[in-house]
């Protein structure tokens, strides 16, 4: 799920529901979402199809004596029971984002064919296909909608620390640690770790990773009781710390408790669309579908990043004069500022921006590298003096990154990928550092809607090179849909 605003408020302890009622609440606020959503496309189609909605009409297709409105509930029935169908009431099968959508589409288009068989079997005349693809595409926006709206409450009640869920994290070595560390770093998610168990009494030993930041509860042999003495909701287990025959115990353990259970893969720089679980010869195997850099897709991401460019810089021509004008009236100096930049394979090149910085900036930089907030080879100070009043608005909105659209349509840069270091940045870059140089640099990426200026220099180099592991015109076209409210909302903005 992705959620508008990481964390959970200051201050605030979260709060858990009892895992029945947390799931009762959840699942009738999907339904009655679903259910208006479905009603607002079914009758919204007659509207559109027959100008009316009056309940004692009958529809001369079918039947005088059937009304818009006995239709609008049978094909509301009908669909809701294809989500049904498609696990999308079954929180532990739900999928957020992308994969929820692929889903609602698929439950709908299944339903829309089960209605066309089953006037067919009755031998009843059916609607008419224009009602049937007008309906079918409002409930594809409004159920979506819906779904959405759902996941952004959620993340708001998790926000201020309710809807929760007592999480157990079951082996204390190295991943373990990273696992309690990541659900922490993520409270949007509501899995909130309150223990964790070692995976033998060695583990208490040096090997103890987690007991700093949650407390260790046992030993995974004694997972069953102090999942019940603790109320855990969710299990997840550290499938490194662990044999198969162990994992298999611990699952067995739990078999006859209504818990949640995970088994992490370690795989923590894979995109999960990326990752199928097949069975093959009686083995569950996990099969990591390669990156494609094909040159077809290649292709694409240019065409993609030119078309989008293009259009960008001539609509957005008149707000650039204004821009411009403001610029020009506030500080001496030129409009745009263009800065030398590293991008693919090594290659320097000009990376404009709108000046958002008196004209001396440059020299004055040295005078303030003992108050460099940044780790690593970057320099970030949150009250720069050399910017400008102008520049910071720009920057709070990232106005001053728009003329890089010159550089995406030279090819010089993509719309999206790793932003493009500075060239006395890169002096200090080991050989891992210089695989995120792999793909052409960015407008935007992970960076954009992890953190932007508030991430460290290491997160910033996991993320690209979980972009690069990861990367398909998919995943950029996400990454773009998800970076208009980072930038409209200014989340980690100097």
């Amino acid at each position: 799920m992705v959620c508008g605003e990481r964390g959970v408020s200051a201050g605030v302890a979260p709060e858990f529901l009892d895992r029945t009622t947390r799931k009762r609440v959840l699942v009738w606020v999907l339904v009655i979402v679903d259910v208006v959503a479905l009603l607002i496309a079914t009758l919204g189609a007659t509207l559109a199809r027959f100008s009316t909605l009056y309940a004692g009409a009958g529809i001369e297709n079918i039947s005088p004596d059937v009304s818009y409105w006995q239709v609008a509930f049978a094909v509301t029935a009908l669909w809701l029971g294809m989500l049904y169908r498609e696990g999308l009431y079954d929180l532990e099968r739900l999928t957020w984002g992308a994969g929820e959508f692929s889903r609602v589409l698929r439950a709908l288009g299944i339903g829309v064919v089960g209605f066309i068989l089953l006037t067919y079997v009755l031998k009843t005349p059916g609607l008419s296909r224009a009602w049937t693809l007008l309906a079918f595409a409002i409930a594809g926006v409004t159920v979506s909608g819906g779904r959405l709206a759902v996941r952004t409450w959620l993340c708001r009640e998790r926000a201020a620390g309710r809807m929760h869920r007592r999480t157990l994290v079951v082996g204390d070595n190295a991943e373990g640690e990273r696992i309690v560390n990541r659900l922490l770093d993520s409270p949007e998610q509501g899995l909130t770790p309150v223990g964790c168990l070692a995976a033998a009494r060695a583990d208490s030993l040096a090997l103890d990773y987690c007991s700093e930041m949650v407390p260790r509860l046992g030993y995974a042999r004694e997972i069953a009781r102090v999942v019940r003495e603790h109320e855990i909701d969710t299990v997840v287990i550290a499938g490194s710390a662990f044999e198969h025959e162990m994992i298999s115990h611990i699952i067995s353990e739990l078999r006859d408790i209504d818990v949640s259970i995970h088994v992490s893969s370690g795989l923590f720089e894979v995109l999960t669309s990326r990752v199928l679980v097949r069975d093959i010869a009686g083995v569950p195997l996990m099969t990591v579908a390669p990156v494609s850099f094909s040159a077809a897709n290649l292709r694409t991401k240019r065409v993609f990043d030119l078309t989008l460019a293009t259009l960008g810089v001539v609509i957005g021509l008149p707000a650039w004069l204004l821009l411009a004008c403001a610029i020009k009236i506030d500080s001496r100096g030129p409009v745009f500022y263009r800065q030398t930049r590293v991008g693919k394979d090594g290659i320097e090149f000009g990376m404009f921006k709108f000046r958002s910085m008196y004209a001396d900036a440059d020299e004055r930089l040295k005078d303030l590298q003992a108050q460099n907030e940044a780790s690593g080879p970057l320099f970030k100070m949150k009250n720069d003096p050399r910017v400008t009043r102008v520049g910071k608005w720009m920057r709070k909105f990232s106005i001053d990154e728009f003329p890089q659209l010159l550089n995406v349509i030279r090819g010089e840069m993509s719309l999206v990928g790793p932003r493009p270091p500075l060239p006395h940045e890169t002096e200090q870059y080991t050989d891992h550092h210089w695989r995120r140089m792999e793909v052409p640099s960015g407008m935007t990426g992970l960076w954009q809607v992890s953190g932007r200026s508030s991430l460290t220099f290491d997160e910033m180099i996991r993320l690209d090179l979980y972009y690069i592991e990861n990367w398909s015109v998919g995943f950029d076209v996400s990454l773009l849909m998800r970076t208009v409210p980072a930038v409209i909302f200014a989340r980690g903005a100097c």
